[in-house]
């Protein structure tokens, strides 16, 4: 089990230390002994070098070897009123030290080639220098990291993909009998028939099936490639760290990319079952919806671990509160560390339940801004939910919007969207609606957290009916889909394309410089489509609520 890769961590750190300690130099060393009050302050200080070797004075050095000849070594006159002693720094350096009697020219020179070292915590300039002469040790206020870690893990990545992948399509072929008969058509063949059936915007599954499973399905594989990130995006937590959101950010694109795999990949619903082919498994919600409300459950489980669990953890020691807490509050979370072969209450960026006590594994650390840009370079926003309304008809469903900075005020937008009328509509009868615009979008970044804006968009949308016989719906893979209108074997298929054009605004409100709030959006649909089973839809009305998220602000 991989949780035994913590106390490796551990281990390894507990021996980089010393290690660390005797490698690098320190530029600045404590001195503490018990000589008498009137000896001036005296601190041993060289430019670019620290020093955490023991002192001696040249009283204990005999003869010839108070150059300090079986060691490396530099060393000092120290002159009080009433002495003068020399002291010896042992230094841990590939090459022997020049002895005492080396010119103070060349001494400074070499000196000055030493590597430098971090600075010591405690340093006190104070210091007495006394007849018994010691160095205090510094802790180093930089903590080490294992090499290799700055860099993806792959491996356990892949690994736990491929878990994960086995897991849902086990769930398929064990549930659904379509999918089990559709192991029996043409291997390639069959596949690029699935392809090609792609079209319109649902897939025939239930609207919490696509709204509620899928988002649970991307945030899985985002918290797969979180946990197997780069360390410095990975034992992170949720705030405006420039490298939360970078690592968010990452974790949103492995999502979609796990997403396209799993529904038309060569391990996917189109290569095992065939079951786009069928009715009615063929729209593209899934690729819309997996890693945009995936990611909306990733920042709820992130904000949940900071500002509530963690709470819980740190007003009690109990092991199954805590484990309780981690688990139940953010489950999405618990399945990728169980796909990754974890405990669910595993956490990359604290310790396990016994050993937690309020602090966090350290980071790397990051560039300090302290002034961000006001005006995102681009921003997506999942639209989550999405609701229109043609006549009497009512269709509930999602989108995508991406814009990208022209000027201060305006950006190019670009949205794909799409909702199912299948709750409107008769029963044995099913449709849905998709919408691609693009277009100018004036949107007024201020101080305020208030960030009004409003559209004018340009494209195409396409509304797909079909009328199934309740045989064929018992069975998940039904006969293939049909032409306009056409009979066979238990179902008919209407669809209609057209010009379309969106106009409309709303108000975000910036939660933070990297995220904000859709609260409400508001858009007249016009298109040119006509007619479809006496329902007219030339005229929408839609609305939408979800998150955004602003590149460029952090």
């Amino acid at each position: 089990m991989q949780r035994w890769n913590i106390l490796t961590v551990v281990v390894a750190l507990g021996l980089a230390v010393p290690a660390v300690a005797q490698s690098q130099l320190v530029r600045k060393t404590e001195l503490t002994a018990t000589q008498p009050a009137s000896l001036d302050t005296t601190m041993v200080d060289l430019p670019r070098v620290r020093f955490d070797a023991a002192l001696t004075t040249s009283t204990a050095i005999a003869g010839e070897q108070a150059g300090c000849w079986t060691q490396d070594c530099v060393t000092f006159d120290l002159a009080d009123n009433a002495n003068q002693k020399q002291v010896c720094l042992a230094l841990s350096t590939s090459s022997p030290m020049p002895s005492r009697d080396v010119p103070e020219p060349e001494r400074e020179n070499l000196a000055a080639k030493l590597p430098d070292a971090p600075e010591a915590n405690g340093y006190d300039s104070s210091s007495k220098l006394e007849d018994s002469l010691a160095v205090t040790p510094v802790r180093s206020a930089v903590v080490p990291h294992e090499a290799g870690e700055e860099r993806v893990q792959w491996a356990p990545l892949l690994k736990g993909s491929l878990r994960y992948v086995a897991v849902m399509h086990g769930f398929r072929l064990a549930t659904e009998p379509g999918t089990r008969e559709g192991l029996h058509n043409s291997v390639v063949g069959g596949y690029f028939k699935a392809l090609g059936a792609l079209h319109g915007w649902s897939d025939g599954d239930t609207y919490y099936e696509n709204y509620l499973g899928h988002p649970i399905q991307g945030s899985v594989s985002a918290y797969l490639w979180i946990h197997n990130d780069k360390e410095r995006f990975r034992n992170i937590e949720f705030g405006m760290s420039r490298d939360y959101w970078m690592s968010r950010l990452r974790a949103y694109a492995f999502a979609w990319a796990f997403s396209e795999q799993f529904e038309i990949g060569p391990i996917s619903e189109a290569s095992i079952g065939q079951i786009q082919r069928y009715c009615c498994q063929y729209g593209f919600v899934d690729h819309v919806i997996t890693p945009n409300g995936g990611m909306v459950w990733v920042l709820g489980e992130d904000i949940l671990d900071k500002y509530l669990i963690r709470r819980i953890e740190d007003h009690t020691d109990n092991a199954f509160l805590r484990a309780a807490a981690r688990t139940w509050l953010d489950p999405v979370q618990g399945m990728a560390n169980l796909m990754n072969m974890e405990w669910p209450w595993y956490r990359e960026n604290r310790g396990p339940l016994r050993e937690y006590h309020g602090e966090l594994y350290p980071r790397p650390s990051e560039p300090k801004q302290t002034e961000f840009p006001l005006v995102p370079k681009f921003e997506i926003a999942a639209a989550v939910p999405e609701l229109m309304r043609f006549g009497n008809l009512s269709c509930e469903g999602g989108g995508g919007v991406a814009g990208f900075r022209m000027s201060e005020s305006w950006q190019w937008s670009v949205e794909v969207s799409g909702c199912t009328l299948g709750n409107s509509l008769p029963t044995y009868w099913s449709g849905d609606q998709l919408s691609w615009t693009t277009g100018p979008q004036w949107i007024r970044h201020t101080q305020s957290r208030l960030s009004p804006h409003a559209h004018f968009r340009v494209g195409g949308q396409k509304i797909t009916e079909k009328q199934v016989d309740p045989q064929v719906l018992s069975w998940v893979g039904g006969p293939p889909p049909m032409t306009d209108g056409e009979n066979s074997e238990g179902q008919r298929h209407w669809e209609m394309t057209g010009f379309s054009m969106s106009m409309g605004g709303g108000l975000d409100v910036r939660l933070n410089a990297g995220l904000a709030w859709r609260f409400a959006n508001f858009d007249y649909v016009r298109s040119w489509l006509g007619q479809l089973n006496g329902v007219n839809f030339d005229r929408g009305f839609r609305f939408t609520t979800g998150v955004v998220l602003r590149i460029g602000t952090w």
